[in-house]
């Protein structure tokens, strides 16, 4: 338990046990810090009678119950944090009393109710406001006269009302977040005004409408995500004059139409860009091509048409994930992508691409080990984590933070054809492979074992022919697999990581196939050439074998009998050895 004269985070010692009630008879003490210890129990009272205070952290700690109106008698308190408890009840009345409070931090406990109403006299001197994390519900607070907030988290609540256009009296405001409530309606115009916003979080509502062309007004911003909305309507013309963007996400709303042309001196700063899940059309964005920085783009599942354009791999070098799945896309799938060096999550699912995989492929640097995948986080001071959905064994599946540990490639529900690669057993980081519902044909890899952390291995609905290599068995985190319908044929290996996957629909379909987990014995079944031509070599190896081992008997008695010195010498050595066994 700490007392001192600031809020410096290094807490040393870790204290259990209740906030003695004592600590309330210090009316002269300024600060108090209890922050990361392990305290229980209620706030007390007592610590009402600290009228002198002006920094109280108790943040991360697991102390209950309500606030009780003394704590308005606060009056000098400029900072606040109660972050990371286990608080209920509704926050006093006369909350907004607290007219010197700056920095005010309430995330992550249980309160709830709505937001006291302010006083129209009410002097708000706010910098910062987090209240994310809780049950607070009604309408958004309107703050007014908070002219100075700069900082304002209101996330995942219960908000169920419309982004009040009051929002933009805050003329210092730079960091707005409101993503995961239940707010509803359009984005107010007046949000326009917001000229200072660098940060802006809208994700995960129930908004509305079009975005106003005054959306380009935002030249400061660098992180706008308005994903998992209603949002309808084409960009605004002018959407690439937010030349500061380093995070873009739009997805799973219902935008349409282009995405808008660039002028010829566009600076384009982006990082990471989510268009998927909306109703965009065109070909590939062609202003894409300057985004030489751009590290994460996700278009999938849209209506983008025609061919995938071969200078993804100069002019955007830098990608690690790209998702064009469940589009329009045609063409054969370029061999330059093979130069992104980086590049260790690929997904072109669900388009009509033609033409055989890549052999380049089996160069992808980043898949090739897996101490390549990239581990660094993104360096800027709003720390986030990049994302991805993709079907994973089967099921959909989002990857947030351990997105960066993840290479994968999914080619499945397109119209390529040839043979599988056998450069792409290079890739010994791959954890997940899905070929299926193509056209690809001759034999699955020999070497296919050795992709050694693979997880997830889909080759279905293909036209593979020959047998299943039986190296496929020592590929110890194998957890899904999936060759059905395919021309295989021959004995299904066996042993080690196979015999956790005992359905025999992942074999099914395979006129040729036998063995566990199908219900056809190899007896009477004809097996692969390759299975076929090993078992006809062995039997003729015993077959030798015996032929030998007769024909020297027959070659030594045919000698003991036809050669007289032979004969005599051999049964003159048998009465000898006789005569010994009779003496002893």
């Amino acid at each position: 338990m700490v007392a001192s004269g600031s809020h410096c985070r290094h807490s040393l010692t870790r204290f259990n046990g209740s906030i003695p009630p004592q600590l309330g008879d210090m009316p002269s003490l300024a600060a108090l810090s209890l922050y990361e210890n392990n305290l229980i129990g209620k706030i007390p009272r007592q610590l009402c009678n600290l009228l002198s205070i002006q920094s109280l952290d108790m943040s991360n700690n697991r102390l209950i119950g309500e606030l009780s109106n003394c704590w308005c008698n606060l009056q000098s308190l400029r900072y606040m944090s109660l972050s990371d408890n286990r608080l209920t009840g509704q926050l006093p009345d006369c909350w907004w009393n607290l007219q010197a409070l700056e920095s005010m931090l309430l995330s992550n406990n249980s309160f709830a109710g709505e937001i006291p109403a302010a006083k129209a006299s009410h002097n708000c001197s706010l910098i910062s406001l987090y209240l994310a994390g809780n049950a607070f519900s009604g309408a958004l607070p309107l703050l007014e006269r908070c002219d100075s907030l700069a900082i304002l988290d209101l996330s995942s609540n219960m908000f169920n009302n419309t982004i009040p256009p009051q929002l933009s009296g805050m003329g210092s405001l730079t960091d707005l977040r409101l993503y995961n409530n239940n707010l509803v309606g359009n984005i107010p115009h007046q949000l326009c005004r917001h000229l200072s916003i660098q940060i802006l979080d809208l994700s995960n509502n129930r908004l509305t409408g079009d975005l106003p062309d005054c959306w380009c007004n935002f030249q400061a911003m660098m992180f706008m995500d308005l994903s998992y909305n209603r949002l309808t309507g084409k960009l605004p013309d002018c959407w690439w004059n937010l030349e500061a963007l380093f995070f873009m996400d739009l997805s799973n709303n219902s935008f349409s139409s282009k995405i808008p042309a660039a002028v010829a001196s566009h600076n384009c700063s982006l990082r990471s860009l989510y268009l998927a899940g909306n109703g965009f059309i065109g070909a590939f964005p062609p202003v894409l091509e300057g985004c030489n920085s751009l590290s994460t783009l996700d278009m999938g599942n849209n209506k983008f048409f025609g061919v995938i354009p071969p200078w993804i791999g100069s002019h955007i070098p830098l990608l690690r994930i790209l998702s064009l799945k469940s589009n329009n896309f045609t063409g054969e799938i370029p061999l330059e992508l093979s130069r992104l060096s980086q590049l260790q999550l690929l997904d072109m699912a669900n388009n009509s691409l033609t033409g055989s995989i890549p052999v380049a492929f089996g160069s992808l640097t980043s898949m090739m080990h897996p101490q390549n995948l990239s581990t660094t986080k993104p360096s800027n001071k709003w720390y986030y984590y990049d994302r991805i959905d993709i079907i994973w064994k089967g099921q959909y599946k989002i990857f947030r933070k351990d997105i960066q540990l993840l290479a994968s490639i999914d080619l499945s529900g397109n119209l390529l054809s040839r043979c599988i690669p056998e450069e792409l057993t290079n890739l010994q980081g791959l954890l997940f492979l899905n070929l299926s519902r193509n056209h690809l044909s001759c034999s699955i890899p020999k070497n296919i074992a050795s992709l050694t952390f693979l997880e997830s291995l889909d080759l279905s609905s293909n036209e593979l022919t020959g047998d299943i290599p039986p190296s496929i068995s020592s590929l110890s985190w194998l957890a899904a697999l999936n060759v059905s319908n395919n021309l295989l044929s021959g004995k299904i290996p066996t042993g080690n990581q196979l015999q956790t996957l005992p359905d025999p629909s992942i074999y099914s379909n395979n006129s040729g196939l036998c063995g566990f987990p199908l219900n056809i014995s190899c007896v009477n079944t004809s097996l692969a050439p390759d299975q076929r031509n090993g078992e006809e070599e062995d039997h003729w190896m015993y077959y030798c074998v015996i032929a030998g081992i007769v024909s020297g008997l027959w070659l030594w008695f045919g000698m003991l009998f036809t050669v007289k010195s032979w004969r005599c010498f051999f049964l003159s050595f048998v009465d000898g050895m006789q005569c010994k066994i009779r003496k002893s």
